[in-house]
């Protein structure tokens, strides 16, 4: 009889969960990639994976690059990663973007080479990696050892300093992440999300861990929970809880400002996605865009 459960973090088990979840607790998912039904006591962290690709889709066009491929794991994440970009491309916005290749490779397997030869043969402008971990590491270094330079854009799952550092050698030469404002702080104008994402570099570094996205996806939906069990009470329902959480508006977090009335079960969207590159001189990340993904 538990109000809530934080957990689990990727799309295939999230999904399994919310499946005997219908009438409650509260399951809280770390995954971009899962979309939970409005009204539902199914909860995410962040933006969408289709609220990611909006926004770089916007900084593409304000680019002038306009010839895209796309490289994708064969698992859920790769999935959802595939419908997202589908989706996106039938936007008018977006009439003047091709995807000139698709490309699906096994989690398990140990060289996408032969994807890659065919990527570089259809001549794109910019290459998608929708996936994160050893995988998108897997790509990284077909990439390089095939010797493809062109920009390659990936998801907030990668956006770790440990994985930067763990992949150094095989890393794009131009490599940009689908971020929030956790790591760009430059972007940050409101002053309530300054003063989010100053609490929490903070509290990150009184504890010596790195400020990295990927606490910030577990540091928000507990700040968004505590706030809420200290206006419903700690023996609150999961219905409750639920209520309260779905009237939540114009809360700032790390990664944005959570409104769940415009935007049911996750609190944000595209326009709360900074496009971010790793500057591996200096080990840090920069802004490449503004929020919303407009090119700086």
């Amino acid at each position: 009889h538990l109000p809530f459960i934080t957990g689990p973090t990727s799309a295939a088990e999230c999904n399994a969960v919310y499946a005997l979840a219908k009438t409650g607790p509260v399951i809280w998912c770390y995954s971009s990639a899962v979309n939970g039904a409005p009204g539902s006591f199914e909860f995410q962290t962040s933006a969408t994976n289709y609220d990611y690709n909006v926004a770089a889709m916007r900084w593409l066009r304000g680019r002038g690059l306009t010839r895209i491929a796309l490289i994708t794991p064969t698992d859920a994440t790769g999935q959802a990663y595939d419908r997202a970009i589908d989706t996106i491309l039938a936007l008018p916005d977006n009439k003047a973007i091709t995807l000139v290749d698709r490309e699906h490779f096994n989690p398990a397997d140990v060289s996408v080479a032969a994807q890659i030869s065919k990527i570089a043969a259809a001549k794109p402008q910019v290459l998608f990696v929708g996936t994160a971990g050893s995988p998108a590491g897997l790509a990284f270094h077909g990439v390089t050892d095939a010797g493809l330079n062109i920009p390659v854009i990936t998801g907030n799952g990668n956006a770790s300093e440990a994985f930067m550092k763990q992949y150094a050698a095989i890393l794009p030469k131009e490599l940009y992440v689908e971020s929030t404002h956790c790591l760009a702080p430059a972007a940050i104008t409101d002053r309530a999300e300054k003063d989010a994402y100053n609490a929490y570099v903070k509290a990150m570094g009184a504890r010596g861990v790195p400020v990295d996205c990927l606490q910030s996806l577990g540091w928000d939906p507990a700040l968004l929970l505590t706030t809420a069990l200290r206006h419903v009470g700690t023996n609150a329902t999961a219905e409750q809880l639920r209520a309260y959480l779905a009237g939540m508006r114009n809360i700032a977090g790390v990664n944005g400002t959570y409104d769940f009335g415009r935007v049911p079960q996750r609190g944000l969207d595209d326009r709360a996605v900074v496009i971010i590159r790793w500057n591996e001189t200096n080990n840090t990340w920069v802004p490449a865009s503004k929020v919303g993904g407009a090119p700086l």
